[in-house]
């Protein structure tokens, strides 16, 4: 069930009573969330807090040993990444999620949900030049990954996530490898 635009004062998404642990390491101990339409929420703490951990278990990266996940008030499965994609919630990494050996264009085209398995090359770089010029997010559509800065392959990140329709984004850290211009 796709999130729909609606009235503000019902979250878009609520964690509830999450908690996740690890060998030794209680990263989540029943965390309550809540996510509103348009706004912008910051998780704040220090290394190892469990903030990117409840953020992965939001997108099916992880499952919580506990908790539910609600979608406008509606108990929902996030099991995998392709769950949360079906929901429109994307994420971008800390760590990349990018093939090497494989153009920018096809890292992109490989995670968008609504092209067919045979897709228009053209009909992706434009949507990629669009979204990069819009964005200052410029990089080459048909350069391969392995030969991009660190900072180049963040930003194909950011443009994967910006085209995949995600209507909740979840950005772990995303500019931490940029540089500060």
């Amino acid at each position: 069930m796709p999130i729909t635009t609606g009235a503000h004062s019902l979250p878009i998404v609520s964690m509830r009573g999450i908690t996740k642990s690890f060998p030794n390491v209680l990263a989540n101990d029943d965390i309550n969330f809540d996510i509103f339409e348009s706004e912008i929420h910051a998780l704040l703490g220090e290394n190892g807090a469990g903030k990117s951990t409840l953020m992965k278990i939001l997108y099916g990266f992880y499952r919580g040993d506990s908790g539910e996940i609600l979608l406008r008030n509606k108990p929902i499965s996030i099991k995998s990444p392709q769950d949360a994609r079906y929901h429109q919630i994307g994420m971008v990494f800390q760590d990349f999620t990018q093939i090497p050996a494989f153009s920018v264009l096809e890292n992109i085209a490989l995670f968008l949900p609504d092209l067919q398995p045979v897709y228009k090359q053209k009909e992706v770089e434009e949507r990629i030049t669009e979204l990069a010029e819009r964005y200052g997010l410029h990089v080459d559509p048909y350069t391969i990954v392995s030969k991009l800065s660190i900072g180049e392959q963040q930003k194909v990140e950011i443009l994967k996530l910006l085209l995949s329709d995600a209507r909740l984004l979840i950005l772990d850290e995303p500019t931490r490898v940029l540089a500060p211009h």
